[in-house]
């Protein structure tokens, strides 16, 4: 494991873990970790996240419940050379459970009572899953605009205390925000807490070990993006430590309905377009629709990535979430419908015809009743 320091994303100023906002200027804070060696990045006898425990920030807890090492399938789809990274497959049907996994270990590390977070549904989940294997409480604030109510149902069962904010995302995040602390610590991932971005660096190795060589291009669904910036992590870590010699570009993909990196990526001042009011429409894809609210420059992360990457941020409109999603499912993959919306993106000028790319699946359809309705059949 890694040792690491909490820096601002922004002015570099330091600060001790768990924090959530630098300090000095109110911007987010991101963990600078320890080069990784070359046989760190490899795989190990670890169970769940911590086979590839070398990648991590280091905790003294190791809570698992066997996440990662997710299945990476070829798609049938006109001949391209296209994988499909099956989050999906993880123990609460969602990639949010390799976060869960690290937070809750560092929350028995500081012996603190619990975890609290805003969440559109799949972290609920996750987050009450793992607080219960912990031993931990769990407090999860959701918006009613978020259509999370079988996601809901399943947190409360797994013991977590749910309240519901009226609005989207955003007025959740506020109400996670007001709570944490006094022995809470904010799981909220839209990097919030700068330790949850940090377990999504293993797909990258998973990725490379799966396919036997890096992807021209891994794309990514996206609310405020650290699963992205995450796996970008990781990648660069392998170069780092020699075991790849290229990286991939990063495609993140958002709805239409709720776009406001997509809108960023192509203005010329990306901070003055993330603070343009952002005007969210209905979508079966409520995971990722995410209008940031409140926290416009932890988008800059993400769109920081997907620049350094050579890639790109795109939106893809309903009709095409609901295809793509009825293709998976020809294909024996129900998803939800932010899930597919990393197929439809396939379609889009940021992913060459010819690339070799790889489509991350982040959650089940099974607990997305919307999924029922975008999987079928007009």
């Amino acid at each position: 494991m890694r040792d690491f320091r909490v820096a601002c994303a922004r002015c570099g100023h330091g600060t001790a873990y768990p924090a959530y906002r630098c300090p000095a200027c109110a911007a987010p804070l991101v963990l600078d970790l320890a080069p990784v060696p070359p046989g760190d990045c490899r795989a190990t006898s670890g169970q769940g996240l911590w086979r590839y425990a070398g990648m991590l920030p280091r905790t003294r807890h190791t809570v698992t419940l066997g996440e990662g090492s997710t299945p990476l399938l070829p798609l049938r789809r006109d001949g391209r050379d296209v994988h499909v990274k099956l989050e999906s497959l993880n123990p609460s049907l969602s990639f949010k459970d390799r976060a869960m996994a690290l937070a809750a270990s560092a929350a028995l590390d500081r012996q603190l009572d619990g975890l609290v977070l805003a969440s559109t549904g799949n972290a609920a989940v996750s987050a009450a899953t793992y607080a219960a294997a912990a031993g931990l409480r769990c407090r999860v604030f959701c918006a009613t605009g978020s259509n999370a109510g079988t996601k809901l149902q399943t947190a409360r069962a797994h013991g977590a205390e749910v309240e519901l904010v009226v609005g989207h995302y955003s007025d959740a995040y506020a109400a996670a925000t007001r709570a944490e602390g006094q022995g809470w610590l904010n799981v909220t991932t839209t990097y919030r807490n700068p330790l949850l971005t940090e377990a999504y660096r293993p797909v990258a190795a998973e990725l490379v070990e799966q396919l036997g060589g890096v992807p021209e291009v891994v794309v990514v669904p996206v609310g405020a993006g650290p699963l992205l910036r995450g796996i970008w992590l990781g990648f660069t870590d392998l170069r780092a430590a020699g075991l790849t010699t290229t990286l991939p570009r990063m495609v993140g993909v958002q709805a239409a309905a709720c776009a406001p990196l997509a809108r960023a990526w192509t203005a010329p001042d990306w901070e003055s377009a993330l603070r343009e009011p952002v005007t969210v429409a209905p979508t079966a894809a409520a995971a990722i629709a995410d209008p940031l609210r409140g926290y416009q420059d932890e988008g800059l992360l993400t769109l920081s990535a997907a620049r350094d990457s050579g890639g790109a941020i795109v939106a893809v409109d309903e009709p095409a979430i609901a295809e793509a999603g009825r293709a998976l499912a020809r294909q024996g993959l129900f998803v939800e419908p932010a899930a597919a919306a990393a197929v439809a993106a396939l379609d889009t000028p940021a992913v060459p015809v010819r690339a070799r790319a790889v489509a991350v699946l982040t959650g089940h359809g099974a607990k997305e009743p919307s999924a029922l309705t975008v999987g079928s059949e007009p």
